[in-house]
């Protein structure tokens, strides 16, 4: 999987899980839906863009976590139990990303 993929993916998961980390900023969040492509590695570029704003700080340091966490699960020998393969991750595209926007901030026009 690539970075872009994942960094879309782990975005999409932020604005699910820490809605309250959005809420202050719901329309430059869907007006950065509405400008993306439908790219894969523009949309990437256009999240990590958005996130390091510097009015956003604390939307950054959660991303940063969030694939963080997601390396750490990756390395080898980093889960001690036989646990089974987790199912493949979700297709990431311009429309994921859109409906994962709407889905936690349903009152905003698009």
């Amino acid at each position: 999987m690539s970075f872009a993929e994942d960094n879309i993916r782990v975005f999409q998961q932020l604005i699910a899980t820490e809605p309250l980390l959005f809420s202050k900023y719901e329309a430059e969040l869907h007006q950065l839906g509405a400008i993306l492509s439908d790219d894969i590695e523009k949309i990437s570029d256009g999240v990590s863009n958005w996130c390091a704003c510097e009015s956003r700080p604390q939307i950054l340091e959660a991303l940063i976590k969030l694939h963080d966490d997601l390396d750490n699960n990756r390395l080898p020998g980093g889960n001690t139990l036989k646990a089974p393969p987790p199912p493949p991750p979700p297709k990431v595209s311009r429309e994921t990303l859109l409906n994962a926007i709407q889905e936690s901030f349903p009152n905003q026009s698009k």
